[in-house]
């Protein structure tokens, strides 16, 4: 695996900032990064810290600064948001962080480069896609961070069929919301490769499981959303993005026609590379899981036409 030379952190002193950070420093994933936020002591008190915890773990150097500090970053990973209140849906948040998409866009345009840009503020399908349409860049440069939903997929299946998760994997593509879609026919052990087989009332299970949680985290009115699973989510498709290698990755990517899609981010298996999107890989989906998927591109467009 390769190692980028700079990687920038927008919203680098909140929950998933931090532990992204933290995660990618920890594997010294990246020569520098560069934690950036409005709330400038608090990112220097994260950078110190995390300094202090990676020194005998990786050589990464661990800096703060302005954004335009970050253009000339490889790969770009934007957290940046309103403040974590309990809501009902990750779209909630659209209003508010809209605008402050927008006004990184305005940065990253005056920059004349072109980093990576993992999207990881919600709803990041239409965030994803926004900084796409406002920066003008290359579309294969955007990548919508939508990995929980799998990893959430193989943890409630493994809740059902009594294994533990780390023997599986699972894809889960369509809106990084309530109208993903899961797909069943891709769980499989990993070593083997055979298919793990749920009975439909397990898969009724897994289903409440994987809806559930949202609302159960968001009862308890914390200000804070699931920033472990993202940070090490973040950190695995980072790796993804520096090993060039065949790994099939759920992710909010731009298609130009695969899956009958096209004017939107969307969650797709993907292979990942140094310059983003590699490849959108096409895989066989049911009558069911077509129409889950057209619905949940239909929504989608919806909200983005809504911000224009």
């Amino acid at each position: 695996m390769n190692k980028t030379k700079k990687l920038g952190i927008i919203g680098g002193a909140g929950l998933l900032g931090t532990t992204a950070a933290f995660c990618a420093a920890s594997e010294g994933l990246a020569d520098e990064i560069i934690l950036y936020d409005v709330k400038k002591n608090l990112a220097i008190n994260h950078r110190i810290d995390m300094e202090h915890a990676v020194c005998q773990l990786s050589e990464t150097k661990l800096s703060t600064g302005e954004i335009d500090d970050l253009k000339n970053c490889d790969i770009i990973v934007n957290t940046a948001g309103i403040p974590e209140v309990a809501v009902s849906s990750r779209e909630d948040f659209l209003k508010g962080n809209i605008v402050i998409c927008r006004e990184i866009s305005e940065k990253i345009k005056k920059w004349g480069t072109a980093p990576v840009i993992l999207s990881a503020t919600n709803p990041a399908d239409v965030l994803n896609y926004e900084l796409f349409r406002s920066t003008g860049l290359p579309p294969e440069r955007f990548v919508g961070f939508s990995r929980n939903d799998s990893l959430r997929l193989i943890w409630a299946a493994s809740k059902e069929a009594g294994i533990h998760a780390s023997l599986l994997e699972g894809l889960v593509i369509g809106e990084h919301g309530e109208l993903q879609v899961p797909l069943f026919g891709t769980l499989k052990y990993k070593a083997s490769g055979q298919r793990l087989d749920l009975s439909d009332k397990q898969k009724e299970s897994v289903l409440k499981r994987v809806q559930n949680y949202f609302g159960e985290i968001q009862k308890l009115n914390t200000g804070r959303s699931s920033g472990w699973t993202s940070g090490i989510g973040v950190c695995h498709v980072l790796k993804l993005i520096l090993s060039d290698g065949d790994e099939i990755c759920p992710c909010s990517v731009i298609p130009n026609g695969e899956y009958g899609l096209r004017d939107l981010s969307i969650g797709l298996p993907v292979r990942l590379g140094s310059s983003g999107v590699r490849e959108i890989v096409e895989i066989d989906l049911s009558g069911d899981e077509r129409v889950r998927l057209a619905t949940a591109a239909e929504k989608i467009k919806k909200q983005i036409a809504s911000c224009q």
